[in-house]
């Protein structure tokens, strides 16, 4: 009972962490904005979840590659859909192909590069509401096991 309690506690934490980050959009970070983020975030978390806020949105390289959408396993666009060609470990536009220019750790357009400053974006409705990427450097990150962990 114990355990289910603190994964509760943290998924909601982590929740709430996710939607701040995006009420900071792709630009610079607002700090003075911090406390308003925060309402913002605990407003978001009873109206919405964290896979409402991304599903729909597109995954677009830097150099302007589509690589999937955030949407279910069963959507063959999905990068969730490990049949799909967006979700494959095996394809060459997919983020989770560990040798492939879109999921290698080495590669500037990979979310998986720590030190790129060229991640995938994330649209939605035409606009950029984040990066995909685990350099915790770059404003509007989204870690893409977080994201994964979510759906």
């Amino acid at each position: 009972m114990r355990r289910i309690f603190f994964n509760q506690k943290m998924k909601k934490f982590l929740h709430l962490i996710l939607i701040f980050l995006f009420t900071a959009s792709c630009e610079t970070f607002d700090w003075s904005a911090l406390g308003r983020s925060l309402q913002t975030a605990a407003e978001i978390e009873h109206t919405q979840n964290t896979i409402d806020y991304f599903y729909g949105s597109v995954i677009i390289a830097e150099d302007g590659t589509f690589l999937g959408k955030i949407t279910n396993e069963y959507d063959s666009d999905s990068i969730f859909n490990e049949y799909g060609q967006y979700g494959s470990q095996y394809s060459s536009k997919s983020i989770w192909n560990e040798y492939g220019t879109y999921g290698s750790k080495y590669s500037s357009y990979s979310p998986f590069n720590s030190y790129s400053s060229s991640p995938p974006a994330i649209y939605k409705n035409g606009s950029c509401i984040g990066y995909l990427t685990v350099n915790k450097y770059i404003s509007g990150a989204i870690n893409p096991y977080v994201l994964k962990s979510n759906f």
